[in-house]
């Protein structure tokens, strides 16, 4: 953990103080010239920390803040970028929110709210002390991720935290890299770096890279089979050799490994449990350890064919071939009820308590708590090619056209001659991977941008202004807005400078 504290002389000090009034600066300004004289220690104070828990997350997050080093019993204005956003009070030691010597022990700090229109980078968390100005800053790393199979454990394809590309930007999207290799699976991305299962040659391996620049990072050789499932630092896959793997998300260390059985199904993972499908089991286990905690055992499904499973308000849905759709109690695998289909290999999707399930050219809507039929979507001359993506009341379908339906109903809403992968939403545009990269209006469906790939497009991710999709030409593309786009309008404030910033006189209450 970082920390960035700054400390002025006694003349900064002095040069530094605000106060609404000429007045008042004059009176402020002799106590603290003559505090300074009968206690010249003041100045050789111990050095003024903060400290932020998390330092990153996306925008509308929280942050708890907690700080030592300052003067005793001292009012402070705590600053995101520039504004002022809240005060805090010091006690008898010059601490707020922690112990002196124990800055690991957190409590009633006071708590940050991230703005949800904040940018993607770096922001700046400043402490000022109102009257000698003493002050310490730290970073906050605004992001947003996309770590697991279709966005999160529900599947919905729906990345709800975008800012960056909307109907007004995307047209100006372009290449900014590419990287060589077959891209297997859908990729991943978590802390700036986006992970893809790749095959190349015969070969086949997993691989993390910068997700803004493309550049290599590290290399794991494996077999990877499915999409890639990355948190809290763990990087998850399924491989050819029936084993589930658990690598160092920043190095592609193995941490260790779990022996499933037949092919293996993306993993997801919740509170810190990985549920995975296999040939005949859906396994929980310990994400830390791989331990097994509880195992469903779930007969007849084609070798080729695991438990595809999402994960959602404490409930597992395995997708099987033959035994339909196993609702499960997520904390001890108990079966909650069980929809009979025969299944796809596409994961179900989970979202506004109903469930969607394709089974061939038929998507089922189910009442996620008790698996009823709600409605049920046909399209007769031809296969759903991809899962389907949840947004905003609509559901999205790739088949012999892209179809937008109300996700409630089923009622049919647009529908455009696109046929596609698996399609991916935000900030409201629908992305969708085919013969070329398109991005679509979500609620008309109007063409608002596309890239000729001269190949077929695998299903896009969408993440921090970036579109990262994976072609059949052997490459891994990322898509962004030029260098000039982004620093004129979406990159972050620069880091402040504690001296120029401005008090609210009238702020949120102290914490």
């Amino acid at each position: 953990m970082h920390s960035y504290p700054f400390s002025l002389n006694a003349s900064q000090r002095l040069h530094s103080i605000r106060v609404p009034a000429k007045a008042a600066m004059q009176v402020l300004t002799t106590l603290l010239v003559f505090s300074l004289c009968l206690f010249p220690n003041l100045a050789t104070a111990a050095t003024p920390h903060i400290y932020d828990a998390p330092q990153a997350g996306p925008p509308g997050s929280q942050t708890s803040l907690v700080g030592n080093g300052f003067d005793p019993n001292a009012t402070l204005d705590i600053y995101l970028d520039s504004t002022d956003v809240g005060l805090v009070d010091t006690d008898s030691n010059g601490t707020f929110g922690m112990a002196l010597k124990a800055p690991t022990i957190r409590q009633n700090g006071l708590t940050i709210q991230i703005p949800k229109d904040a940018v993607p980078g770096q922001h700046w968390i400043t402490a000022v002390e109102r009257i000698t100005q003493l002050q310490a800053q730290v970073p906050f790393l605004v992001r947003t991720d996309w770590p697991q199979l279709r966005y999160g454990p529900d599947r919905t394809g729906f990345n709800p935290l975008e800012t960056i590309l909307s109907p007004e930007t995307v047209g100006n999207l372009t290449p900014r890299w590419t990287h060589g290799g077959m891209a297997a699976a859908e990729p991943a991305l978590a802390n700036g770096l986006i992970y893809v299962s790749w095959v190349n040659n015969g070969d086949w391996y997993v691989e993390a890279l910068d997700a803004v620049t493309g550049a290599l990072l590290w290399t794991y050789p494996g077999e990877p089979n499915q999409a890639l499932e990355v948190v809290n630092g763990v990087v998850y896959f399924g491989d050819y050799d029936s084993m589930l793997y658990a690598l160092n998300a920043n190095t592609g260390a193995l941490l260790w490994s779990y022996q499933v059985g037949g092919w293996v199904g993306t993993p997801a993972v919740v509170n810190g449990v990985v549920y995975v499908g296999g040939l005949d089991y859906v396994d929980a286990l310990d994400a830390s350890t791989g331990a097994l905690l509880w195992q469903v055992f779930v007969p007849n499904n084609d070798y080729w064919f695991s438990s595809r499973v999402a994960v959602a308000n404490g409930v597992v849905y395995a997708g099987t071939e033959y035994q339909g759709l196993l609702a499960l109690d997520a904390s001890t695998g108990a079966l909650l009820w069980q929809y009979p289909a025969n299944l796809t290999n596409f994961p179900p999707t989970v979202a506004n308590g109903i469930v969607y399930i394709v089974l061939g050219n038929t998507l089922d809507a189910l009442n996620a708590a008790t698996g009823a039929l709600i409605w049920e979507n046909i399209s007769p001359n031809y296969g759903i090619s991809g899962a389907p993506a949840i947004a905003n009341g609509m559901v999205y379908l790739a088949s012999d056209n892209l179809y937008a339906l109300d996700a409630g109903t089923g009622v049919l809403i647009w529908s455009n001659p696109i046929q596609g992968s698996s399609p991916a939403v935000a900030n409201g545009i629908l992305y969708i991977g085919s013969d070329n990269l398109y991005a679509l209006s979500a609620s008309t469906g109007a063409l608002l941008w596309s890239y000729t790939a001269e190949t077929t497009v695998g299903s896009p991710v969408v993440v921090n202004g970036m579109v990262y999709v994976g072609c059949d030409d052997g490459n891994l593309y990322g898509f962004g807005l030029s260098n000039q786009q982004m620093s004129a309008k979406f990159s972050p404030p620069q880091r402040p400078d504690p001296a120029w910033l401005t008090p609210n006189w009238n702020p949120p209450l102290k914490k």
